[in-house]
């Protein structure tokens, strides 16, 4: 089946049909992605990222616990 046959095909169906394929095809891409069962762990995690790697701007200083209570 080629790409113009598949559109001029999809182009018949009324749109709640061809809603209903769409999301049938995009269901069959992603049984057929390669499995991705590695389980992550919080240590791999965005979070842990962050935390071990800190933002940090050249010349900054936190105020101290008495600096802040006096603002």
């Amino acid at each position: 089946m080629s790409h113009a046959e598949l559109i001029e095909t999809f182009e018949q169906l009324p749109k709640e049909k061809q809603a209903e394929v769409l999301d049938f095809a995009k269901f069959l891409a992603q049984r057929a992605k390669p499995d991705q069962s590695e389980p992550k762990t919080l240590a791999n995690s965005a979070l842990a990222q962050w935390i071990n790697n800190p933002l940090s701007f050249k010349g900054f200083q936190p105020l101290s616990r008495e600096e802040a209570n006096a603002r």
